[in-house]
């Protein structure tokens, strides 16, 4: 899976999907059936649709259950499941929901919140599940699955959850999940669960960060980071998305890409990078771009397309900027200003821009973080830009 970490490779599907079918041949929402040869019996899991349940592992659970009938076909068409071992395997996890629920075996997806008040009132009469619990779902799922294939969970967005939501279902999988033959998949976040814990756990501020990290450690034995895109790898990712939303003719992605080439204002992340892309074919699509097509060295053309990354980028992430450049599009000389030297704009002037770090300092690159989305990324472009007239500004405010 060389490719795994180039997001020009995932196209519009997310790089945990991406993983899914690496490992299974198939895309976690595909109509086609898992291959035989699979030696992976998956389940995916959205966890945000579920953060408002109390007992989020419960609807875990029953997702697990009901996918269980799906994928056992495979397993029955290769001799290895008969239909007592099936309803023993489906038995086991109706124990395993009863003891995570409080009492009710296999509930419905619809009854978890009432299931969730009941746990919630007797949780201190209800004793903790025992070991008893994960040797039987253990067992069960290795009699339906052999000794060959593994069951493999991916919990998709559990960094969209609440803070207590997503510290339930990590109590969850670690109590009933943590079982030989079932390996669970995590697509997150990481600092996002870690202040999703501090803030479900009470931490406190001065040592929280590193106690947040030792617990999700203690959860998750494998962490692998994604290695941070360059400049032409995001740009790559960019050029796809915006192919995908069929900008019709003409060269906006040979302009682009000579901006963006040349100046290095995109963020790490592919989700922002997508919700760049959409800005983009909003604008694009006002048809408000120089006709003139003939060389890309031309200087109007280059300071327009310039100009459309720079507003664009505003626009997507520095939200209280882009209203004060809509009231008032001389504030731009402001912007020019702290481009060219942050430390050296009246603080009076720059409310707008609070919240926003700066990335440079001059010609000096300043430590911040390559996916955060109020980094400014514009120094340098707007330097190259050196001023700009109201005027050729406003086009790209407003809608």
């Amino acid at each position: 899976m060389e490719n795994i970490g180039r997001f020009s490779k995932l196209k519009i599907i997310g790089l945990d999907q991406r993983f899914h079918k690496e490992l299974t041949g198939i895309t976690p929402f595909d109509n086609k059936k898992l291959p035989r040869a699979s030696k992976v019996i998956p389940v995916w899991f959205e966890a945000w649709r579920y953060q408002h349940e109390p007992l989020p592992i419960v609807a875990l659970l029953n997702e697990i259950r009901a996918g269980f009938g799906l994928w056992a076909k495979v397993v029955e068409e290769a001799g290895k499941l008969g239909s007592v071992t099936f309803l023993g395997v489906l038995g086991a996890f109706d124990e395993t929901i009863k003891a995570a629920s409080g009492g009710v075996v296999a509930p419905k997806l619809g009854e978890i919140s009432k299931i969730g008040q009941q746990w919630e009132s007797e949780r201190y009469k209800t004793p903790l599940p025992s070991q008893n619990i994960s040797l039987l779902l253990e067992s069960a799922i290795g009699k339906a699955l052999g000794n060959k294939k593994k069951l493999v969970i991916f919990i998709d967005d559990l960094d969209r959850c609440t803070p207590s939501t997503a510290l339930k279902l990590l109590e969850g999988i670690k109590v009933y999940l943590n079982l030989k033959n079932c390996v669970v998949v995590f697509g997150m976040d990481q600092r996002q669960i870690e202040r999703a814990l501090i803030k479900a756990l009470e931490l406190e501020s001065e040592n929280g960060e590193h106690q947040a990290r030792e617990y999700l450690e203690k959860i998750c034995q494998d962490i692998y980071h994604l290695p941070l895109p360059n400049q032409q790898i995001k740009w790559e990712y960019l050029e796809t998305l915006l192919n995908e939303l069929d900008l019709g003719e003409g060269s906006h992605c040979q302009y682009l890409q000579a901006v963006l080439t040349e100046y290095d204002c995109l963020p790490a992340n592919p989700r922002k990078i997508k919700a760049l892309a959409n800005r983009f074919s909003v604008i694009l699509r006002r048809d408000i771009m120089t006709d003139d097509v003939t060389v890309i060295v031309n200087t109007t053309i280059r300071r327009q397309y310039a100009l459309l990354v720079a507003m664009t980028i505003i626009y997507t992430f520095h939200r209280q900027l882009n209203e004060q450049l809509e009231k008032n599009p001389k504030y731009i000389n402001t912007v020019i200003m702290y481009a060219q030297n942050p430390e050296g704009v009246d603080e009076n002037l720059l409310d707008p821009m609070s919240g926003i770090k700066p990335s440079h300092n001059g010609d000096k690159l300043l430590p911040t973080n390559p996916s955060d989305s109020n980094v400014f990324r514009l120094h340098q472009l707007f330097n190259g830009l050196t001023t700009i007239a109201t005027d050729e500004m406003k086009v790209f405010l407003g809608k």
